[in-house]
């Protein structure tokens, strides 16, 4: 029976793997949250959404969007899978994407995409407040639909990691492959996404200005999480 590495274990190792590395990882988080500040700016401030017309163009523009962050994404991937395999790593990792099968990226970044859009949804609908059973039903559809959205997640949540390690995988056969190696292993990954729950409150009462530390420490963990889940196979 295969013995993975604890919650425990696995902080430890990428607490270790970050030391001195906080300046330039700082920097990674700094581009990508001024991305995200970009694009809340350009879809919830210049676009109404008061029309059907303006919703369709603010979906629009989000997906785009959505879909161009994955290139970051998997930069930070590669910066932290470096890292967790003891390489040097810099700021300009975060842009390995442009470079090195955006194609794939894109189209394996779709599939979370359109995941995402999808189960969110539910959480657009207006409900009337005075009827009970459509209440009801809303609330059973909406906590469906999330959990439909986390274990799909979890599921495909190791495709880039292994685009990085199987360059040679189309970016259908990444998404598969996520399946497979997270059979069994879905569990693990959720407690210990939900171990990070009460770091996430402490920097959020300290003004999201923790959570700049904190998540490299989360993408440290996670790229740790793939190499012992590919260690074992």
């Amino acid at each position: 029976m295969n013995e993975y590495l604890t919650s425990a274990s696995l902080k430890s190792l990428a607490k270790g793997q970050l030391l001195g590395k906080y300046g330039t990882l700082a920097g990674v988080v700094f581009i990508h949250l001024g991305y995200m500040l970009f694009v809340f700016f350009c879809s919830n401030l210049l676009i109404d959404t008061t029309s059907v017309l303006g919703y369709l163009i603010y979906y629009a523009v989000s997906f785009v969007f959505t879909l161009l962050e994955g290139l970051l994404i998997y930069g930070e991937a590669y910066i932290f899978l470096k890292l967790a395999c003891g390489q040097p790593v810099a700021v300009g990792d975060l842009f390995y994407g442009l470079s090195n099968n955006p194609d794939k990226v894109l189209k394996v970044q779709a599939v979370f995409t359109v995941i995402q859009m999808v189960c969110s949804i539910p959480n657009m609908m207006r409900i009337p407040q005075n009827q009970p059973l459509v209440l009801l039903f809303y609330v059973i559809l909406v906590l469906a639909v999330n959990i439909i959205y986390i274990v799909l997640t979890l599921v495909l949540s190791q495709s880039f990691f292994l685009m990085l390690d199987f360059p040679q995988y189309g970016a259908k056969e990444v998404l598969v492959k996520s399946a497979q190696v997270m059979k069994g292993s879905k569990g693990r990954l959720f407690y210990i996404y939900l171990s990070f729950l009460p770091l996430i409150l402490v920097g959020l009462c300290g003004c999201c200005i923790p959570l700049i530390w904190l998540y490299p420490y989360v993408q440290a963990v996670k790229a740790n999480f793939y190499l012992d889940l590919m260690k074992k196979r």
